[in-house]
């Protein structure tokens, strides 16, 4: 039976020793063990679980450290979806009152005291170039398999795994990581005698396996550089659990800790932040050995009396019931004299004499050097959890840990059982890989996922705004006024935001946690730049101005003028779609009649894009930015040149719209129902005429007064600005669609038209969303009846 592992309040204490000391809970039978003299710390799970790991994060601007004294407190807040961490500066006498105070604030996840950063205890030896061509022997690789039985273990078609290594930095220009450190949170390396330690250890997770100077137990891995420590201090005023919320945010899977931290409430929450989020983290269990061991290194006696409370202290980052400390061995398979010896040891690995890449400024391009320490034998896990999870990248942190465990070689125990000194044994990374195999992780069940939104009874006295999840359930969107204007919708462009304005207020809901914000907003239309600021029309006094409001929080954040759009009284403008920082905005003489497509960038450079004599329709942006497609809304058969591609960065150099249309009049004749991108395809729906679609559709649709719903997509690409009608390469039109969108597990969310309105632009009455599954599973129905259909990109 697999041991199940308690997700406890894991916190991230901040008193940081960079040869890490980290914990896991022992485990009894079916139960993990208890902890003793493991108090209770103050931390609001609750906001932890509406946290989610978004690389934007790491934008959300971080208020200066406030206040004025000695004592630095650390302190979490969720803000939308995101931990976002800052430093409060207090008096000593005035610590306690203040962390009171933070813990009651509704949006604080935790508040603690935070401690500054201890140096690792010795530095690299024996620094030398690597000589091409010419592997090196590295004990502890051999003792695993070697390089040759490790890489073997990597699946071919294995998803790129990301590795956090939390410590001195990681050396990006090294030839042992190529271009592997993908993500780096501070750029800047130490020039102290220890700012290797980093280097090293991300040496020996994944350092190339290419034939010279060594390998690491993972080659393949990609790496996120949270540097914490740096010349005998902390990195900033933060904190170290800043760095693991970092790492999680940008996608690790395993977090290497390395560096040691004291237990408080910080550490506890950046835990279980990483542990809700499938994050598998493993620390080093520490340098303070045991009572009566020979000294026989010469750092030690110093390191015990600056890092080390008592002979086998316990360290911060090892006691977390998620954590999966490692104690270090050597190359005989004894316990490394050092290594700390208590309850939080979970697994043994190679730790002494391992050699592995050093900062590149001490011996040439390629150094490497030799180091001691459970730093270093914590990476050899952290490798092996890589592995794992490039095999079962469904696994559960708690499924890694469950397979290393049970299959370490034990000593001095029965397998399944641990001591203090080796925990469950030494690492055995081919056996874990066979267990992970024969017990293969249960899936995940999936979350609820926002699919679109809607809005419906537009023509009754209410309507209703609501979002769709992918299982057909409906959240109303809240504060909007149902008998007021209809609201505009958007959703920024990688799906984390949505947003909605009826021209009085203007509502944000975090698509990942479904929580609604809401402010009161003279606004017109809306959408999002690539910052996932909103971006929102305001008129008043003669002028156009374009109102940014910060998601998280619904505040305003600043406005750019269009100055050279003059409105009169009556005049009126909204946005309707964002290229990048550029807003797209619909102009004209009343909010009917918005017949002017104009572009503002954000230093106020405003160009016209499109006239119509019917108004602006549909608007959509490539990813990049660069290029605009706009539908107008013409009369069938008035209007043949629907759809008119834009190239901003051209429009931007010539200062004028740099334009062709797309389609000849016997393809476009009617409204578009939609209009949207996926990467450089361009994915449109229209209602055409029944004689400009006989070829393709040879069944059209009696009922539909002369008119059938197409859809389509095209290539989008360079191309030469013209007013001539142009025959693109349209691929073959799918009949009776309004839209497709494609998801990435091979389904299709599909727009179906209602009866289309007698009006001459024939729009349909109302929309069906249809979830359409492969394999010739059953479609599922999303949406009925709705007027309007935005659906969330993905």
């Amino acid at each position: 039976m697999k041991r199940p592992w308690v997700i406890g309040a894991v916190a991230l204490g901040v008193v940081i020793m960079v040869v890490a000391v980290i914990a896991v809970v022992g485990v009894v039978g079916d139960q993990p063990a208890a902890q003793p003299d493991r108090p209770d710390l103050p931390v609001n799970s609750a906001l932890i679980e509406q946290a989610h790991p978004d690389p934007g994060c790491a934008k959300v601007p971080r208020p200066k450290p406030s206040g004025a004294g000695d004592v630095r407190l650390g302190v979490i807040r969720l803000r939308g979806h995101c931990l976002v961490s800052e430093t409060v500066l207090v008096a000593a006498a005035d610590a306690e009152p203040k962390l009171a105070e933070l813990r009651q604030q509704p949006d604080v996840v935790a508040a603690d005291r935070v401690q500054s950063a201890l140096p690792p205890p010795r530095r690299p030896e024996d620094p030398h170039p690597a000589v091409d061509g010419q592997p090196e022997r590295q004990w502890g690789l051999d003792s695993l398999g070697g390089a040759a039985a490790l890489r073997d273990l990597w699946p071919d078609d294995a998803p790129e795994i990301r590795v956090g290594v939390v410590d001195s930095g990681i050396d990006a220009g090294h030839a042992e990581f190529g271009d592997r450190v993908i993500k780096v949170k501070d750029t800047e390396l130490g020039t102290d005698d220890y700012a290797s330690h980093g280097t090293t250890v991300a040496g020996v997770i994944g350092a190339a396996d290419d034939g010279t100077g060594v390998t690491g137990v993972a080659p393949n891995v990609k790496f996120l550089d949270a540097q914490y420590w740096r010349n005998g201090d902390d990195v900033g005023e933060v904190g170290i659990h800043d760095e693991i919320i970092w790492a999680v945010d940008q996608g690790a899977r395993v977090i290497n800790a390395s560096a040691g931290a004291h237990d408080d409430s910080l550490l506890r929450s950046a835990y279980a932040y990483a542990e809700l989020s499938r994050v598998v983290i493993i620390p080093a269990a520490g340098n303070c050995g045991g009572t009566g061991r020979r000294i026989t290194l010469p750092w030690e006696r110093e390191y015990d009396r600056k890092n080390c409370a008592r002979p086998n202290a316990v360290s911060g980052q090892a006691d977390q019931p998620t954590a999966l400390a490692v104690g270090a061995h050597t190359e005989d398979g004894e316990r490394a004299d050092f290594s700390t010896a208590n309850r939080t040891v979970m697994i043994s690995a190679p730790g002494q004499d391992i050699l592995s890449a050093c900062v590149t400024t001490e011996a040439g391009p390629r150094t490497l050097c030799t180091d001691t320490g459970t730093s270093f034998a914590a990476p050899f896990v952290a490798g092996a959890a890589a592995i794992l999870l490039a095999r079962h990248p469904e696994a559960r942190p708690a499924d890694v840990r469950q397979a290393l465990i049970m299959t370490a070689d034990p000593v001095g125990t029965e397998r399944g059982q641990r001591n203090d000194e080796y925990g469950y044994g030494k690492l055995n990374v081919i056996a874990a890989a066979k267990y992970l195999d024969d017990h293969p992780p249960e899936p995940l069940p999936e979350p609820p996922v926002i699919t679109a939104a809607q809005i419906t009874g537009i023509e009754s006295a209410a309507h209703r705004t609501e979002l769709i999840l992918d299982s057909g359930k409906k959240i109303a969107v809240q504060q909007l006024d149902p008998e007021g204007a209809t609201p505009d919708l958007a959703f920024s462009a990688d799906g984390a935001w949505f947003a909605a304005v009826d021209g009085k207020r203007l509502t944000v809901v975090d698509a990942y946690t479904g929580r609604q914000q809401s402010t009161a907003c003279d606004c017109g239309g809306v959408a999002f730049n690539t910052k996932n600021q909103v971006l929102t029309a305001q008129v008043g006094g003669g002028s156009v101005k374009v109102a940014q409001y910060d998601p998280l929080t619904t505040d305003w954040t600043g406005t750019t003028y269009a100055p050279e759009l003059h409105p009169s009284e009556s005049g009126a403008a909204k946005i309707v779609g964002a290229a990048g920082d550029v807003a797209l905005l619909a102009v004209g003489p009343e909010q009917v009649n918005l017949d002017e497509l104009v572009a503002v960038w954000p230093d106020s450079t405003t160009i016209r894009l499109l006239s119509t004599q019917e108004g602006i329709g549909r608007v959509a942006a490539s990813p990049d930015g660069r290029y605009v497609v706009a539908a107008g809304m013409p009369y069938c058969y008035n209007d043949p040149r629907q759809f008119r591609l834009i190239d901003l960065e051209r429009s931007r150099a010539a200062g004028r719209a740099y334009a062709k249309w797309l389609t000849p009049s016997a393809i476009l004749s009617c409204a578009a129902t939609s209009l949207h991108f996926e990467g450089n395809k361009l994915y449109a729906a229209w209602i055409a005429a029944t004689d400009g679609v006989r070829d393709s559709c040879p069944k059209p649709s009696k009922d539909n007064l002369g008119s059938e719903p197409v859809a389509s997509h095209l290539e989008i690409g360079e191309f030469e600005a013209s007013d001539a009608y142009t025959n693109d390469p349209w691929a073959k039109l799918t009949c009776g669609s309004a839209g497709v969108w494609h998801l990435s597990n091979g389904e299709q969310l599909r727009l179906e038209p209602g009866p289309l309105m007698p009006s001459t632009d024939r729009t349909p009455y109302n929309y069906r969303l249809v979830r359409v599954q492969p394999g010739g599973k059953p479609d599922r129905e999303l949406a009925e009846r709705a007027e309007v259909i935005v659906v969330r990109p993905r």
